[in-house]
């Protein structure tokens, strides 16, 4: 895939993350340089992801794609987040706070399938997970370029991975 095509397909997630940062935890998201990932560590100790695939039609012709969003806190933010999206003050990972990355990754991911729809894509999305823990590694599609954006809120830093494979 050609980094135009990259930037085209990448684009609604991010303006997603936006909108949803916006509404949901009340604050506006900058999003800095993208580059590629060079490990599969995750950035945090808490990680959040979805997969997606489908196909695309390219050229007159329908073509599959694989992918994969995955959002990784640091606890601290995570919880900051958590609270402000839950409009409660958490200080400790629990039940009550321990599906807001995957609620956070599935409305990006419903949100830029919308958009993407309207350029052709078919997207099929799978169910949101979440990993907590320390120094692990995020299991990404094969033969995927992961693209690291590290995104500042009001909370702090995260990260946040796309990678996309047509075959």
């Amino acid at each position: 895939m050609n980094v135009e095509s990259y930037v085209k397909f990448s684009k609604p997630f991010i303006d997603a993350l936006r909108e949803t940062f916006k509404v949901m935890v009340n604050s506006d998201i900058t999003a800095h340089s993208p580059r590629m990932k060079s490990d599969n560590k995750a950035k945090g100790e808490v990680t959040a992801m979805i997969g997606m695939n489908g196909t695309v039609v390219k050229d007159g012709k329908d073509q599959e794609f694989n992918g994969m969003i995955a959002l990784s806190f640091r606890k601290e933010v995570y919880l900051k987040i958590a609270s402000a999206m839950l409009m409660q003050e958490y200080k400790d990972y629990h039940e009550d706070v321990e599906d807001t990355g995957s609620e956070i990754a599935n409305i990006i991911m419903g949100n830029a399938k919308k958009v993407l729809a309207t350029q052709g894509y078919k997207i099929g999305m799978s169910t949101p997970t979440r990993v907590k823990g320390l120094d692990y590694e995020i299991k990404y599609p094969g033969n995927t370029v992961v693209i690291e954006t590290t995104i500042t809120c009001a909370h702090g830093d995260f990260t946040f991975d796309i990678c996309y494979r047509e075959s």
